[in-house]
């Protein structure tokens, strides 16, 4: 009788315990709710009101259905059942107020979301999650206060990478020196791949090229074909001009990794293009050239400019100089801020194609290199005196026995508007030579003005002194 009395009192036990679970709730319910969730049900309050039912002391599975909700973006549920986790919680549940967090973040209402990651840290102080999504959203006020909240969580778990944490909030707060900091304070082998791409970026943002490339190396040596890395290695590849490197991460971009994974944009086609270009492989780079300029988005088209000088460059290097000059003018054309010196490389262009040619068609060019000097006045009236300096060389250039005096009225104007001023810097008695040289010989060899000649030779040696060549003329035409 007593061995039937504890079986039966066991059984009973049993039943009690089997019951109080399943009011509790199982880890059954919260993949049930995420298909419910999921599948919409006509009928879903109903069932859910089921689930709550068996959970509602359950603060852990109710946290849980309203991060369900949260995932399929509703947000009005998410926040119930997180009210719901704190109530059976007693107010003591820490992922229930990162849920209310991440609920304010979603709705930008950063204050809100800052209060309910504080108090999850209050009541777990040694859980990271609300220190980096604290920091994450009080950074946009604060990227200091950010971290600074970040080191109080070093001082909770030493055994956490805190400097990762504080390397991707600087990062993501363009603080890239700051983040370049953090990030070097993690031993390698504890960095992650998203670490990698950003510790990488960051000294890439501040042109430490070198080092960069160094970073995104060793992130592929833990993840060969990652395509973020592998873009990054090719970008600072170009920049410290290892454009054979270069070139076999564009192969490995374009060719070797998972096509699924990879968006190419007119970023990619450019660096492969420049990798192309420094290895000589001209047409083909004019060719990823066009794909960069074919991959813009038609509403952002700022690249454009950029692109057409880089197809420019390209095609002045293969001695193609009319496909250079057209593809110069088109990026002139589309650059909204193009300046004086922009302007002034057409006529360069046009000078070096002059210089390819012959008879008419040199002189044509060159009567081009002289029109660009003349409007780069108009469009740019500060750059008179340079554009004056070298329309007077241009055009002493088509004459070279200065019978039709070309280069004279610009020599003169050039002479003049420095001579306004009482000080002259380098460039100033450079240009001045130029012209002095020009009216020495035009007045001696032309208008055969030995007194003229004699006054430019003598102002040529007082931008010059140490000129033997011109003291000597100047003795010379002195006798006579």
């Amino acid at each position: 009788m007593k061995q039937m009395k504890y079986f039966l009192m066991g059984a009973l036990l049993m039943g009690i315990g089997t019951a109080a679970t399943a009011q509790d709730g199982t880890a059954n319910d919260i993949a049930a709710v995420k298909s419910l969730i999921k599948s919409k049900p006509a009928d879903m309050k109903k069932q859910m009101k089921a689930y709550y039912g068996k959970n509602k002391k359950n603060p852990e599975n109710l946290v849980a259905f309203g991060r369900a909700f949260y995932e399929a973006k509703d947000t009005a549920n998410a926040r119930v059942y997180a009210q719901y986790a704190l109530a059976a919680s007693k107010n003591k549940c820490a992922p229930a107020y990162v849920l209310l967090g991440d609920i304010a973040a979603m709705s930008d209402d950063g204050g809100a979301a800052a209060q309910n990651y504080e108090q999850a840290i209050y009541v777990d102080p040694k859980n990271p999650d609300p220190y980096r999504k604290y920091a994450s959203v009080y950074r946009k006020i604060d990227p200091a206060g950010a971290v600074q909240k970040l080191e109080e969580l070093r001082q909770q778990r030493p055994d956490y990478a805190v400097d990762a944490l504080i390397g991707h909030i600087n990062y993501i707060s363009l603080r890239y020196g700051k983040a370049n900091e953090a990030f070097s304070k993690v031993p390698v082998g504890d960095l992650s791949r998203m670490d990698f791409i950003e510790y990488a970026m960051s000294n890439f943002h501040g042109r430490d090229f070198a080092k960069a490339l160094d970073i995104a190396k060793q992130g592929l040596q833990r993840n060969a074909l990652n395509p973020t890395l592998t873009r990054i290695a090719m970008m600072c590849s170009n920049e410290t001009e290892k454009f054979d490197d270069a070139l076999i991460f564009a192969d490995q971009l374009f060719n070797k990794c998972d096509k699924d994974s990879v968006t190419f944009s007119e970023i990619d086609y450019q660096s492969y293009g420049r990798a192309l270009a420094g290895n000589e492989r001209y047409a083909e780079a004019i060719e990823k050239f066009q794909q960069a300029l074919q991959a813009l988005s038609p509403d952002d088209r700022a690249a454009e400019p950029e692109l057409y000088r880089a197809i420019s460059d390209a095609y002045k290097d293969m001695k193609d100089y009319p496909n250079a000059i057209e593809s110069y003018k088109t990026f002139l054309q589309k650059d909204p801020e193009v300046s004086a010196t922009d302007y002034a490389s057409l006529a360069l262009l046009a000078s070096n194609y002059a210089r390819t040619l012959d008879g008419d068609a040199k002189a044509a060019a060159m009567r081009e290199a002289d029109q660009v000097y003349a409007d780069l006045v108009v469009k740019f009236p500060d750059a008179e005196e340079y554009a004056l300096w070298q329309r007077g060389r241009l055009n002493a250039s088509m004459d070279p026995d200065m019978k039709q005096g070309l280069a004279l009225p610009h020599f003169e104007r050039m002479i003049e508007l420095i001579d306004a001023r009482t000080e002259h810097d380098e460039t100033d008695l450079r240009r001045l030579e130029d012209g002095y040289r020009y009216l020495m010989s035009y007045n001696y060899s032309v208008l055969k003005n030995n007194s003229a000649a004699l006054t430019y030779a003598k102002k040529i040696l007082e931008v010059k002194p140490d000129d033997e060549g011109i003291r000597k003329v100047v003795e010379t035409l002195s006798k006579h």
